[in-house]
């Protein structure tokens, strides 16, 4: 999910100045509409205790009960919170354990303590049949477009960072690494490409990790592409489900090398407080400050997915090494974040920016968007790779604040609309915006991965309301195919921006599709495609092989052309108005994997066995689940 870190203006629509005008509520769909295929699908939250699982560190005050009710809480707005009056009635919400009287209370801290390999394991995949559900056909169209991909990058752009098609060239944003080689090269594993891995695999020693022409790494995409990537190839080789003939001094390289890169990395951390900054130079070895202006003041900054996307590889990799300095970096810089001073606007719900002088937080633009996002999915994940450790459960605890604060507050749906939901962000100050950026789309899938794992059908149910939202915003487009930001009229049929209340163009495609688009480029944004996957292997639904199968269709028809794919300017135009010459390695890294993935047999790198990092690199579970290796 890269390019999280940098953040996005919380969208063109709602940049002028405005009051929040009400706080709508949340329900799901996977209505029989125009936006979704399947049966109806409702859930009514109902009043609720929240328990955080009891941490053993005690860390922080997050060991304490919150109360409420999800259908009245107080917010900045003056209306009342949209309740939603449908029950849970479909198969789907049948198979997810659903029903009109259960209880989202949360079970007791006994009953979610931290499980241990002599305890009882957990399941988060449905139980798929052995050897069903697979589709063989549409897996090997997504591997032929991997192949055709690649063959391409490697005529073209070979040994340079990302190839850009349209010329039969390449550049090289990523410090001249090869980052399409690293990112791209587990899925070559996992889709059993054994040529092509090995080509990848020799070229791994080759790399030199502690020099770069461009003297500034930021640290945040090389961690997730390079260092994810090599840790995901290495655990992969290493987990016996896959071939691993390979040459074992390059297989061993994967692990060598992404110790020397992260030792590089970890100069970033040398701050006042332990919060790492945006660049390292690797040439004078020091950290490179970035700075932030907000309100007439300059502040020394780094932002919040930068500082908390470190912890699920920095853990892996000290587990792998031995080395605990990787581990205690990414936990001290961690602290801050779980501990936000000031306090945000809704518990949990952090905002983007903070000071790395102090530590304190200098913005109040909390939600699930670019920026901020991958902090909210590491606190969960890093809890599944290895729940016995106490820090992890605190972790845990923060997390299910945010997911609380989602649903009370800004988990809503546009107007005329009850049965679409979509997570809005918050502006710097802290009030609603009624808008969306595809960065959060993987907070479908997030959500229900939580819900699966600590047995919170509630939490399932806004995962999957979050997904099929998402999905509407790619079939109501001339291509399929989804916009980068979107933003929507409240439950007052007000916008965030009033310039938008008056915007004839706007109004009329609200009224159509309960939203206007306002980032019009299609850039390889994998986090829908995410999303489905994970709705797909979580509840077993079938449907979701449908949606993935609709969007890589949509890729196929607009943003194919006669080297390989590029990126598409516009998808609301005809035929995408234009192709942008570019290929991002997560076209590689994440599209293609989560592709491959939905149709592939469930075993096939299985979310009991391995848990994804941000950029779908799969590590393995420590501990806890059923297929914990």
């Amino acid at each position: 999910m890269s390019f999280r870190a940098s953040v996005l203006s919380c969208f063109a629509a709602t940049l002028a100045a405005a009051q929040d005008q009400s706080s709508d509520g949340w329900s799901i769909g996977l209505s029989g509409s125009r936006f979704s295929a399947g049966s109806t699908f409702g859930y009514e939250a109902p009043t609720a205790s929240w328990t955080n699982i009891s941490s053993l560190a005690s860390r922080t005050a997050l060991n304490s009960t919150v109360t409420g009710t999800f259908s009245q809480q107080a917010s900045p707005s003056p209306s009342p919170k949209y309740t939603p009056s449908v029950s849970p009635s479909s198969s789907l919400a049948s198979s997810m354990g659903f029903s009109p009287t259960a209880s989202s209370t949360i079970s007791p801290p006994s009953s979610l303590a931290s499980p241990s390999s002599s305890g009882p394991c957990k399941s988060i995949q449905y139980p798929f049949p052995p050897g069903t559900n697979a589709n063989d056909s549409r897996a090997q169209e997504v591997i032929d477009a991997y192949v055709r991909t690649w063959d391409a990058y490697a005529e073209y752009a070979f040994g340079n960072d990302q190839l850009q098609p349209l010329n039969r060239s390449f550049t090289n944003p990523w410090n001249h690494w090869g980052v399409t080689i690293v990112d791209g090269m587990d899925t070559a594993i996992v889709m059993n490409l054994t040529d092509i891995v090995t080509q990848q695999l020799a070229f791994i020693p080759t790399i030199d990790f502690t020099s770069s022409p461009d003297q500034l790494v930021e640290i945040f995409d090389i961690n997730i592409r390079y260092v994810g990537g090599l840790l995901g190839a290495y655990d992969l080789l290493h987990s016996g489900l896959f071939p691993n003939t390979y040459d074992q001094n390059d297989v061993a390289a994967l692990l060598t090398q992404a110790k020397s890169l992260s030792n590089g990395l970890a100069i970033a951390y040398q701050t006042p407080t332990g919060l790492p900054a945006a660049d390292v130079n690797f040439t004078t070895l020091m950290p490179n400050m970035s700075t932030y202006v907000f309100e007439n003041v300059t502040y020394n900054a780094t932002n919040t997915a930068q500082a908390g996307t470190f912890i699920l590889e920095w853990f892996r990799l000290s587990d792998l090494t031995g080395d605990e300095t990787y581990r205690q970096l990414a936990e001290r810089a961690e602290s801050y974040l779980v501990n936000p001073n000031p306090p945000p606007a809704y518990p949990g719900l952090v905002g983007t920016e903070l000071n790395t002088d102090t530590g304190e937080f200098i913005t109040f633009d909390g939600g699930w968007h670019s920026g901020v996002d991958s902090f909210l999915e590491y606190l969960l994940k890093s809890y599944i790779y290895n729940p016995t450790v106490n820090i992890s459960t605190e972790y845990v605890n923060f997390w299910l604040e945010a997911v609380q604060s989602t649903e009370e507050h800004i988990a809503l749906h546009p107007y005329g609309f009850p049965e679409i939901t979509w997570l809005s962000c918050l502006s710097k100050h802290g009030a609603i915006q009624y808008a969306m950026d595809d960065f959060a789309c993987f907070a479908g899938g997030n959500l229900l991965l939580g819900g699966a794992y600590l047995n919170r059908p509630d939490i399932s149910a806004l995962g999957v309301a979050v997904t099929d939202g998402c999905h509407a915003t790619y079939n109501t487009t001339i291509t399929g195919l989804g916009p980068l930001e979107w933003a929507w009229y409240n439950s007052s049929d007000l916008a965030f921006n009033p310039n938008n209340d008056i915007d004839t163009p706007r109004r009329l495609a609200a009224a159509k599709n309960g939203h206007f688009i306002t980032g019009y480029n299609w850039d390889f944004r994998p986090e829908s495609l995410e999303s489905i996957f994970y709705a797909y292997r979580i509840t077993g639904d079938p449907i979701w092989q449908e949606y993935a199968w609709e969007i890589f269709q949509a890729i196929n028809t607009t943003a194919s052309n006669v080297v390989a794919f590029g990126e598409v300017a516009n998808v609301n135009a005809p035929f995408g108005q234009n192709q942008i010459n570019n290929i991002e390695s997560f076209w590689f890294a994440e599209v293609l994997k989560y592709l491959y993935l939905t149709f592939a047999p469930p075993d096939v790198v299985s979310l009991d066995t391995f848990v994804f990092n941000t950029e779908a690199h799969p590590l393995l579970i420590q501990t806890g689940t059923c297929g914990a290796v």
